[in-house]
């Protein structure tokens, strides 16, 4: 990108203001993201952000799923009251014909939203205060949408936490056994295929009406939720993969990630074990905003939804590998099986914890 690319892109928004420098912002590897400053002590500035079409393959239909919850959100945060309604949910911005994003030269599509000052991220939890925060957080985000229709949206990325089509993409990679690895991971393959009844119980449910199809995050990481400089909770970022879900798949993918105290590919399987206390604190802030309008099934299954999205995973990691490592990354040649046996170890560890877990979700209610 150069000085000409970036004002070009950002008059196509119709903005008045000056741009006085730009430059690379955040840690994401999905999209191209820009810090646009601006001319004047009281002009805002700006986020000017690339979306990765590759991934997402409807941008429009991603955006007007981000305008329809921002939009919700930012509708109730006025109703009750709040003056500072820029700081507390993301505001994107129009281009000059009405569309929220731009299209350049090339089909990449670009939009800009407001940057949010004296604000700062968290890139992991450290301790369960911050644990507790990103609970409370996306328990708050997803209490501020609870009473939007979820069926408005569209699956930015269809089938992303089904576990049925997971599956089935499982027993097509073991049937197919492009890379021929079958047999070196039959013993992974059984423990896998053994849980599959109890893992996709959770579709299951939702095909049957039993789980509400709410409005889900799916990156509820605490590197989405922005501070001010008091500590406390602005909002929640990031919303590219807004769309309809169960909200067991953003509690199970919270814990997923915080209530291991190993990295997801950490090769040493004895380090492998559960963080209760994180546990229990992203739980508390979770329930502290999300009681109020959970179902009982979605309370009586939020301990099991760690163990499914782990499952999950497991099997998206286990079916790259057996595939020939066609989807994820990886940084040498058996990345996608020391992954899998990682997550399937975590998964044991979460099965010898269930009951804790159930416990320490039953005292938070």
């Amino acid at each position: 990108m150069n000085d000409q690319q970036i004002n070009q892109l950002f008059n196509s928004f119709g903005r008045k203001e000056q741009v006085s420098s730009w430059k690379p912002f955040g840690h994401g590897h999905i999209n191209d993201t820009f810090l646009i400053q601006t001319e004047g002590a009281d002009t805002p500035d700006f986020i000017l952000q690339r979306k990765n079409h590759r991934i997402f393959k409807d941008v429009p239909g991603m955006l007007k799923n981000i305008i329809l919850a921002t939009g919700h959100i930012r509708a109730n945060l006025e109703a009750a009251g709040e003056s500072e309604t820029d700081r507390k949910v993301m505001t994107y911005l129009e281009a000059s014909d009405g569309e929220y994003y731009v299209l350049d030269s090339t089909g990449n599509y670009w939009t800009l939203f407001l940057y949010i000052r004296d604000s700062y991220g968290i890139e992991e939890v450290t301790k369960p205060e911050q644990a507790y925060s990103a609970g409370k957080a996306f328990g708050n985000f997803q209490l501020q949408l609870s009473d939007l229709d979820g069926s408005l949206l569209i699956d930015t990325i269809p089938n992303f936490h089904n576990g049925k089509f997971r599956f089935w993409q499982f027993e097509q990679s073991i049937k197919n056994n492009t890379a021929g690895r079958v047999d070196e991971m039959t013993d992974v393959i059984s423990k896998l295929m053994a849980r599959s009844a109890e893992m996709t119980q959770l579709q299951e449910w939702l095909d049957n009406g039993a789980l509400p199809l709410r409005i889900t995050h799916n990156d509820t990481k605490i590197n989405n939720v922005l501070f001010d400089e008091q500590d406390q909770i602005l909002c929640v970022i990031d919303l590219d993969t807004v769309m309809p879900g169960s909200i067991l798949f953003d509690f199970g993918d919270a814990i997923r990630t915080l209530g291991n105290n190993a990295v997801e590919d950490e090769p040493d399987l004895s380090k492998i074990s559960f963080n209760a206390g994180y546990y229990e604190a992203y739980s508390k802030g979770y329930l502290s905003e999300s009681n109020r309008f959970l179902t009982s099934l979605e309370k009586e299954n939020l301990a099991y939804s760690c163990r499914y999205m782990v499952w999950e995973q497991s099997i998206r990691f286990l079916t790259d590998y057996l595939n020939g490592d066609t989807y994820y990354k990886i940084a040498y040649p058996d990345h996608n099986k020391v992954r899998t046996l990682s997550q399937v170890r975590y998964l044991e560890v979460l099965e010898e914890n269930a009951g804790i877990m159930e416990q320490i979700v039953a005292s938070a209610l």
